[in-house]
């Protein structure tokens, strides 16, 4: 689409696929649609190496470079990335119009995080024509009422 631009990103969106099987998203707002980037193996290989090997030179012993490599993002690079390329990256990409969305709730959830904390996740749950998609998110980046508001320019009153 011309004059189509990414506006914003939720990384690491995880959808379950079965009862121990989950696949990882990127989800790209454009000014026209969302996207749906898939991480790929190779590219989730190589950031997961990345973040082990700078936790390593920084000092870090086993459990800091396992920490590490838990808090990867995936998804930052495709701010600056052509929509079009977006979708071709992958065979499992693919986009949403407003036109094929009913509604998508962004909420703020918390989990435990096993240290007696909680910690703010996003839940991402889109109603479409073509079925219901529930993401749910590491952490909540983008912020919950910033990710609502990427949505809601997009998708305007379908967004809640």
């Amino acid at each position: 689409m011309s004059g189509e631009v990414v506006i914003g990103v939720i990384p690491n969106a995880k959808i379950k696929m079965g009862m121990f099987k989950t696949k990882r998203y990127t989800l790209v707002f454009t000014s026209y649609r969302l996207l749906l980037a898939e991480a790929r193996d190779d590219l989730v290989k190589a950031e997961v190496e990345r973040a082990r090997a700078a936790a390593k030179a920084q000092g870090s012993g086993f459990f800091g470079q396992w920490g590490a490599q838990l808090k990867v993002k995936f998804g930052p690079h495709y701010l600056a990335a052509p929509p079009d390329s977006i979708l071709a990256e992958t065979p499992g990409n693919g986009a949403l119009t407003p036109a094929d969305v009913r509604s998508l709730r962004i909420e703020k959830k918390q989990k435990d995080d096993g240290d007696d904390s909680m910690v703010p996740y996003l839940r991402v749950t889109i109603e479409a024509t073509t079925g219901k998609f529930e993401f749910e998110t590491d952490d909540e980046e983008p912020r919950v009422d910033d990710a609502r508001r990427m949505a809601a320019s997009v998708f305007g009153p379908a967004v809640r």
